[in-house]
């Protein structure tokens, strides 16, 4: 499904909490001309957690838009599957190639919540996971 090289840029965010779009389009641009194989938004190093929805599905929509074509995959992990559910209806807009689904939680989960979690997802995808 994807192959190769996929680039994860970090989603700037300078001191006053907001993105910078400007600066993140910059940096998909380049890895799209430098040709990476696809890009990972919102990825560990992209600052998903710190971010609202709007801002996720924001940076999803810049990411997608300057990549020239080069496939977008979105990270759409949350602390809770309504949000997950909501970031991958967000990717899914934005016209995301893929997602990339971390589960998150600060307690342990079984392998039964993990697999609960990804049906659950996956049932509400048109996109590979």
């Amino acid at each position: 499904m994807f192959t190769g090289l996929s680039a994860f840029p970090l989603t700037p965010v300078p001191g006053n909490g907001d993105v910078d779009e400007k600066a993140y389009a910059a940096l998909v641009e380049r890895l799209a001309a430098a040709g990476v194989d696809s890009i990972g938004a919102l990825g560990s190093t992209g600052s998903y957690a710190y971010l609202t929805r709007e801002e996720r599905a924001r940076v999803a929509r810049i990411a997608v838009e300057h990549a020239d074509g080069v496939p977008v995959i979105v990270g759409i992990g949350a602390l809770r599957t309504r949000q997950v559910l909501q970031a991958a209806e967000d990717a899914q807009n934005a016209g995301a190639a893929g997602v990339l689904l971390a589960p998150v939680s600060y307690q342990p989960l079984t392998d039964d919540d993990v697999f609960g979690l990804f049906e659950e997802v996956t049932a509400n995808l048109s996109i590979p996971w």
